[in-house]
């Protein structure tokens, strides 16, 4: 059996406000934030500007994008991967619960799990993932892009199509932030498969770094994310080669088809011209799987994830809706149609009024009105710009049973809605999934996904991380100390220790100035 490692980045939204409502200064929201993580956690500060390792050997940082994000230690099952993604989020959560005290005018601050902006921006928050492997890296693409592109059905965080000037539900929604098939780049023009190959380790290795998921609430979305994804990432690199035979037409064009299909049935066109579902496609690596559990290049809760991942897929092929209490999307899903029917609004409708929503929208552009909110009433008013427009689409709103009073709730509605989006990913308990789970109303839970608490301030049991984690603890608070992924530096001590050997189970300290690499040495004397 083969050892795996794996790891999440995972990037918030922070928002903080005065008690008049008004937004914090970015700059000192941010800085603040910063300074309460270095007094409360031990921790050692890394090379780059305000980046710091922790003592459960997670990395913490505020990304180019002004946000927060905190990175997984490297983790060798997908339990783990869970355990430290929710212990981070425990973290991040206790420092942005004392920012009010921190900052005098502040009334309140939210730090939220989201995946993409409504506000017109084009902004996406990323949750990348990595997984080391040995294979060739330019054997991945073409095995693992159908994989990803399916695994939206169980994986996808819920949402809407942020393009869109109407309400369009989406399974996926950063699957609109998605330009590529294949992409170098990471915060324009993102690819389904992103070819980022920094090993960050010694040893032959090759890290594949995917920016394509999402951040979930769910822990068994979350855990079949990376455990199926880990799975498929074997095969390859046994030679198994599991995406022969299912090679799709056009990838992007099938993640859209299947991040906008609640039902689960709808297919995407294969290189040879036959359909295929996402369920479909989702069997075709299951099956190679359990075929191969006993391959060597196959870790050893292969079985479990496959048995988990098997019952997923049989529920989604017989009743999509009855994991309404168990993925991200289906939970967001009942959530929204709920809320619709409270307001009045019959959700059946909301293809027919998105069409009437574009046809105004498209009309508006070529008015002075372009890019400018108007009202409701002005545009169904005497004084419209487009009266033609609105004229002509009397009839179609008409066979539809529907009428331009229904205007104004829909538009209405769809800010609610976005707004329920944010909210539902909150950290701490105004979250609504957070309220919901407290609530017993959900069954998302993973057995084993457990000692929360314990990851805050522990690194996980195998691996380099462990020993990072430990040597951080007794380090943290001395002068001199320097930390990145393979290295840990003790200026104090003149001393580095190497890491870079990802599975490392002994410290083995040098002399940063004698024994140690060449680049070593130079940052130990840049450093220091």
């Amino acid at each position: 059996m083969s050892a795996r490692m794996l790891g999440v980045e995972s990037e918030y939204a922070l928002v903080g406000l005065t008690r008049r409502h008004k937004a914090v200064d970015r700059e000192q929201l941010l800085s603040e934030f910063v300074r309460l993580a270095r007094e409360q956690a031990p921790h050692a500060r890394g090379c780059a500007m305000g980046d710091m390792y922790l003592a459960n050997g997670a990395r913490f940082y505020v990304d180019c994008g002004h946000h927060p994000e905190f990175t997984t230690p490297e983790c060798t099952n997908p339990w783990d991967i869970v355990r430290y993604v929710l212990a981070g989020e425990h973290i991040l959560a206790g420092l942005c619960a004392r920012l009010p005290d921190a900052i005098p005018e502040m009334g309140e601050a939210g730090l939220y799990r989201c995946n993409v902006d409504y506000s017109g921006s084009g902004s996406t928050w990323g949750c990348h993932e990595s997984y080391l492997h040995r294979a060739d890296p330019a054997l991945l693409p073409p095995q693992i892009i159908p994989h990803l592109v399916s695994r939206v059905i169980y994986s996808g965080a819920g949402g809407f199509d942020p393009r869109s000037p109407s309400i369009e539900f989406a399974l996926s929604p950063r699957a609109f932030h998605i330009q590529r098939t294949v992409s170098s780049e990471s915060t324009v023009n993102r690819g389904i498969f992103h070819t980022k190959d920094e090993p960050l380790c010694r040893g032959g290795y090759h890290r594949l770094h995917l920016l394509c998921g999402e951040s979930l609430c769910s822990e068994i979305a979350s855990w079949l994310k990376v455990g199926t994804t880990a799975l498929v990432v074997a095969m390859v690199e046994g030679g198994l080669r599991p995406g022969d035979g299912i090679e799709l037409r056009a990838p992007l064009e099938a993640l859209r088809t299947f991040a906008t299909d609640t039902t689960c049935r709808a297919g995407a066109e294969m290189s040879d011209r036959r359909r295929i579902s996402a369920i479909a496609i989702q069997r075709h690596y299951l099956a190679l799987a359990e075929a191969n559990l006993g391959h060597g290049s196959m870790p050893p809760w292969s079985a479990e994830v496959c048995r988990r991942w098997r019952e997923m897929l049989d529920r989604l092929q017989a009743d999509p809706g009855s994991l309404s209490r168990t993925l991200d999307w289906a939970i967001k899903l009942e959530l929204y149609r709920n809320h619709a029917r409270r307001r009045g609004c019959d959700w059946d409708s909301f293809p027919s009024w998105t069409h009437v929503v574009e046809k105004i929208v498209a009309e508006l552009r070529n008015t002075e009105y372009n890019g400018i909110p108007v009202r409701v009433e002005f545009l169904l008013g005497p004084d419209s710009p487009i009266r033609d427009t609105i004229r002509r689409l009397g009839p179609y709103l008409r066979r539809r049973s529907l009428t331009w009073d229904g205007l104004r709730p829909f538009v209405d509605l769809r800010q609610e809605l976005f707004e329920i989006d944010f909210k539902f990913g909150q950290l701490g308990p105004q979250g609504i999934f957070t309220a919901l789970d407290r609530a017993g109303v959900l069954a998302h839970r993973v057995p084993g996904v457990d000692n929360i608490e314990h990851a805050t301030s522990h690194p996980p049991a195998e691996g380099r991380a462990r020993l990072r984690g430990e040597v951080i603890r007794r380090l943290s608070g001395k002068p001199r100390v320097r930390c990145d992924w393979q290295r840990v530096w003790d200026g104090a001590g003149r001393r580095v220790l190497d890491l870079s050997d990802p599975f490392a189970t002994e410290e083995r300290w040098e002399d940063a100035t004698v024994g140690s690499s060449g680049y070593a040495r130079i940052l130990f004397e840049d450093l220091f």
